[in-house]
């Protein structure tokens, strides 16, 4: 069996405040089972121990916080029914079935849940699995049980069978009654309209001077004497009977109860052990709510090394705060003031200021100085707290990389225990604890010391405390001690493995702030405090000089350090602001440039597509030219067409080239420095590197860098001719990139034969326009047209839809300003109508 972690003293738990942390748990369970498990609950300093239960609480904990609690439910105490079913032919009532059927069917519940969850919860499916389904005695007892705990009617036949002879037997007796009340009615006998119930028999009340009128037996006589209650003599043989059917029922629910007693007798074993693993889910159910109460996580355990709280909340003072107690006094002295709304939880973690500290690892004893009220007593509690929650395998309040030291002994000297009965000062009482931790502390203790050297003369208290912190630091115990005293500050800055620490004042606010400081000895305060609460100033002054110029220094000295590192501190908590402002501006720069570069890079590609689009139509002009010129074997009318269709398509690919150039530098975005990127910015890298030199007629060039490339005919002034292929074209010379000197001629004689057939541009011949912004449908319509007078197609449709006419109009409008189209009219109401515009190429 793990040993539990040893309290001194005996009421060490109530003095840290962790009865209310068992008192809330004790509030969460829903089970006497689970209630029963953590009144018994134990710390312990098995780390193997804690991390079972610690990772069931975290796993409840997850549950609870997804909106999908794990069904713990309320259930009644069956042991007893259990053990009472020990002898052999024993029974038990039916209110008790109907508690155990329940009970199976909230084990059920919890087994099935539990199943389902076994990827996400491991560690509750090691408990449920444990769990033992028993379906059909639960069925059993719900044939048999009513929820009242009554044994059903219909449990069986000849159950079924006497309750119909009973209720049968009933209304002959209710009808023999009424008969019997009418006539005494009619007669006059009767005091009452209505029969009624004396013994378990049906009577009717008579007058007494007319009780031997009727036939029949007396039952009963009022109080007065003055009615008497007679059952008919019609109606004693039916009551008789149904008597004798009663007895009998009773015994058929003897017999039944006893059967499905016997049922759960067999089964009694495997229930029991699903109690105690009902009593584990329970206790662990309760711990994952408290959890979740605290906003609490599970933390790193260990047996040795360093304690590290980081965002450490105390979890007391969170509930206080959370149930709006705990406003004032030194319990509530790490809590700000300020009333806050909302979620007890949330309001709680906003309140309660929180706690890093190190200990174990370079100081195992820290001196916590600082102003009454300013929090030291709770951060002491924190980490007793933390330590109990930790070896009680609780989830603690505190944030991730909390790590907890499980110790074998804590020693906790906080509060008056001083007696009258026992004649023992506040002073004496901390010697004895004092007694105690020098015999027994070593290493794996935790020691908690709050006000340190106090209850006697400062200077001789001063000097004990001194000495015992100096042993407990030799010892490596784990040593947090609170204390006023100067020389103790003094200790703990010159002592290897001790170290000062302190709670911030404001001394602006003259208030604390709860913030906790390590490496940072703080003053008590004590002229500041008592000014501000109206002191007359001339006995502060008098006390000062009565302290000692020195002291008062030294004060002083301490004091303005705190202010420094408190606006350190905020001067730190700006300039992280500033940090992360900035990098969000930068991210938000960055990605604006990474949009820009993605939208240069789509445009070069749309240029790249235009362009080879443009000479692909052009290709196919000149090739279907000279193909209809061979066939017509050079006939001058034929030769005439030819050159004219030519020369059409070459104004065309020449309108379209600069519409392709519009569209581009319409489409191109600034750079962050405010430079535009048009096409000839990639046109290293698309096409052939640039020469150097002026331009001279016979020099290759490129058209707006990766463009079309062709070889100048002709220079005038700031323009250029130049031979696109079979084609020419006047370009204005900025546009033009140097690529090359002149080439070397070359002629090719072609002889005569057969000629593979020269590819045709498949052109469309209708386009959807529908849904399309105006300015993006007028760049399609231009390139639409473009095609399908490249192609020769005598005529194309447009269909743009009719609308609001908003888009039909702003299309027939530029169609209206080409020259290259014969016309545009509507479509047949057969063929689109007003929705569709067909144009005329040809």
């Amino acid at each position: 069996m793990t040993d539990s972690i040893q309290l001194h003293p005996a009421d060490a738990e109530a003095r840290l405040g962790f009865d209310t942390i068992r008192a809330r748990l004790l509030a969460h369970a829903r089970t006497p089972y689970g209630r029963e498990k953590l009144e018994a609950l134990q710390p312990v300093a098995d780390v193997d121990a804690v991390a079972a239960p610690l990772a069931r609480a975290g796993e409840m904990q997850s549950a609870v916080a997804s909106g999908s609690p794990v069904p713990v439910r309320e259930t009644a105490d069956i042991r007893a029914t259990l053990r009472r079913l020990g002898p052999k032919g024993s029974r038990v009532s039916g209110e008790e079935l109907a508690d155990v059927r329940h009970t199976l069917e909230t084990l059920r519940a919890l087994h099935d849940d539990l199943h389902g969850r076994q990827r996400h919860a491991p560690a509750l499916w090691q408990i449920g699995q444990r769990v033992v389904v028993i379906k059909a005695l639960e069925d059993r007892i719900f044939r048999t049980i009513d929820e009242n705990g009554e044994v059903r009617d219909d449990a069986s036949p000849e159950l079924s069978r006497l309750a119909r002879a009973i209720q049968n037997a009933e209304g002959q007796v209710r009808s023999a009654v009424q008969r019997a009340l009418r006539e005494a009615t009619a007669q006059g006998w009767a005091t009452e309209d209505q029969p009624t119930i004396r013994g378990g028999r049906a009577v009717i009340p008579v007058r007494a001077e007319a009780k031997r009128k009727i036939k029949g037996f007396v039952q009963d006589v009022s109080s007065t004497g003055q009615t008497v209650f007679v059952e008919p003599a019609a109606a004693v043989e039916i009551n008789n009977e149904i008597r004798e059917l009663q007895v009998a029922r009773g015994y058929e629910i003897e017999r039944i109860l006893a059967e499905v007693s016997a049922h759960l007798r067999h089964h009694r074993p495997e229930i029991e052990r699903s109690l105690e693993a009902l009593a584990t889910l329970d206790a662990a159910h309760a711990a994952g709510r408290l959890a979740h109460d605290l906003g609490a996580i599970v933390p790193e355990v260990a047996s040795a090394g360093a304690m590290r709280l980081v965002g450490a909340r105390n979890p007391v003072l969170m509930l206080h705060v959370a149930s709006g107690e705990g406003r004032g006094g030194k319990e509530a002295s790490g809590a700000r003031g300020s009333e806050a709304a909302g979620e007890p939880a949330a309001r709680a973690a906003r309140d309660v200021v929180p706690l890093d500290l190190s200990l174990g690892d370079e100081h195992v004893t820290l001196v916590v100085t600082g102003p009454n009220a300013g929090g030291k007593s709770v951060a002491l509690k924190t980490v007793g707290l933390f330590a109990l929650m930790g070896a009680c395998g609780l989830p603690v309040p505190a944030a991730p990389g909390t790590r907890l030291v499980l110790p074998t002994r804590i020693f906790v000297d906080v509060g008056d225990r001083q007696s009258i009965e026992d004649d023992l000062s506040t002073f004496t009482s901390h010697l004895q604890t004092m007694r105690r931790v020098l015999e027994e502390a070593d290493e794996r203790s935790l020691v908690l010391i709050d006000e340190a050297g106090t209850g006697t003369d400062p200077a001789e208290g001063g000097a004990i405390a001194e000495s015992v912190l100096r042993r407990l630091t030799q010892r490596r115990a784990m040593t947090v001690a609170t204390t006023h005293v100067g020389a103790l500050k003094a200790f703990a800055h010159d002592t290897p493995g001790a170290e000062n620490a302190s709670m911030e004042f404001s001394r602006q606010r003259l208030e604390p702030t709860y913030r906790f400081q390590t490496g940072i000895p703080g003053s008590s305060y004590a002229f500041e405090i008592a000014r501000r609460v109206g002191l007359d100033g001339p006995v502060i002054d008098e006390a000062r000089a009565k302290v000692g110029e020195s002291a008062a220094r030294l004060e002083d000295l301490l004091a303005e350090a705190e202010s420094r590192a408190e606006e350190a501190e905020r001067t730190r908590a700006e300039a992280e602001i500033q940090l992360k402002e900035a990098n969000r501006v930068r991210a938000d720069y960055e990605q604006r440039l990474e949009k820009h570069r993605a939208e240069r890079d789509a445009i070069k590609a749309a240029a790249l597509a235009d362009a080879d689009s443009i000479l692909r139509d052009a290709n196919a002009a000149v090739e279907r030219a000279v193909r209809e010129i061979k066939e017509a074997e050079a006939e001058k009318e034929a030769t005439q067409l030819a050159r004219q269709r030519l020369a059409e398509t070459k104004e065309t690919v020449q309108r379209r080239s600069r519409n392709v150039d519009k569209r581009r530098k319409r489409r191109a975005p600034s750079t962050p420095g405010g430079a535009l990127l048009g096409p000839a910015s990639g046109a290293k890298a698309a096409g052939a590197p640039a020469s150097s030199g002026p331009i001279a007629v016979g020099d290759q060039v490129r058209i707006d860098g990766n463009g079309a490339s062709g070889e100048v005919l002709e220079l005038t002034g700031k323009e250029a001719v130049i031979a696109l292929g079979a084609l020419t074209s006047r370009v204005k010379l900025k546009r033009l990139t140097k690529v090359g000197g002149r080439k070397e001629q070359k002629v090719f004689v072609k002889g005569g034969g057969a000629h593979e057939p020269l590819p045709i541009t498949r052109a469309r011949v209708k386009v959807d326009l529908r849904g399309q912004r105006v300015e993006d449908a007028l760049q399609e319509v231009e390139r639409f047209v473009d095609e399908g007078i490249a192609a020769g197609l005598p005529s194309v449709e447009i269909l743009h839809g009719k609308g609001t006419g908003a888009l039909r109009q702003a299309i027939q409008n530029q169609l209206a300003r080409r020259r290259d189209i014969v016309g545009f009219e509507a479509a047949e109401w057969d063929q689109g109508g007003d929705g569709v515009t067909v144009v005329r190429l040809a």
